[in-house]
């Protein structure tokens, strides 16, 4: 396949990026998925090639409803009442909070990734974090499995502690995540691969360093 036609010298890897992109099932994804656990670099490198936003969006789900079960946890640990309408506004919440959580992580790696003279797109930064959220699903497993050995106390301050305490297990994914990115936007953002992962890294950091002093 060539990436420049051999006639004109006409730059065809846009065309066959968007076809790439047109051919992606919900198969892929999944198995996009499947690899980015197994084998991080080739299915970020894949993602690279063809972005979406799609698979981003069903990983977006699947965290929102691990937070749904953390709050849900915690409300019945702590004899909180609640009502399914209840129940459905914590789903909203979740999915509005993950989805939030996905946009502002992408602005922050991207504007530093950009800062390092990138020059691709936002939206394929947001297709690698979002594929990327799957390091974040297994935070928010971690986090709900360290809430659940608190002991229920009477005392407010107990449970801020404790959400605190399990807040700061996903400072390591978010760094493994900023790695990633950096890796994958080397392809996307025409940077070399130790700049784009050391300027995603720092932004990442700066982000848990103001996330943690507030």
């Amino acid at each position: 396949m060539y990436l420049f036609c051999p006639y004109c010298g006409l730059d065809l890897r846009f065309i066959i990026r968007e076809r790439l992109i047109a051919r992606l099932t919900l198969h892929d994804r999944i198995l996009r998925m499947l690899v980015l656990m197994r084998n991080p670099l080739n299915a970020i490198e894949h993602i690279a090639s063809a972005p979406d936003l799609l698979g981003g969006a069903i990983i977006c789900v699947l965290c929102s409803f691990v937070l749904l079960i953390k709050l849900l946890m915690l409300m019945v640990k702590y004899s909180i009442p609640i009502n399914a309408y209840g129940v459905v506004c914590l789903l909203v919440a979740s999915v509005l909070t993950q989805f939030l959580v996905w946009i502002f992580l992408a602005i922050v790696l991207h504007v530093g990734i950009r800062v390092a003279g990138g020059v691709g797109s936002f939206r394929d930064i947001m297709s690698i974090v979002g594929y990327c959220q799957l390091y974040l699903l297994i935070g928010h497993i971690v986090s709900m499995v360290m809430l659940s050995f608190v002991p229920p106390s009477p005392d407010p301050s107990e449970l801020s502690r404790a959400l605190l305490g399990s807040a700061e297990v996903y400072a390591p994914f978010l760094i493994f995540i900023a790695i990633l990115v950096g890796y994958g936007a080397s392809f996307t953002h025409m940077l070399k691969k130790p700049a784009a992962i050391l300027a995603s890294v720092a932004s990442s950091t700066i982000l848990i360093v103001l996330l943690y002093a507030i």
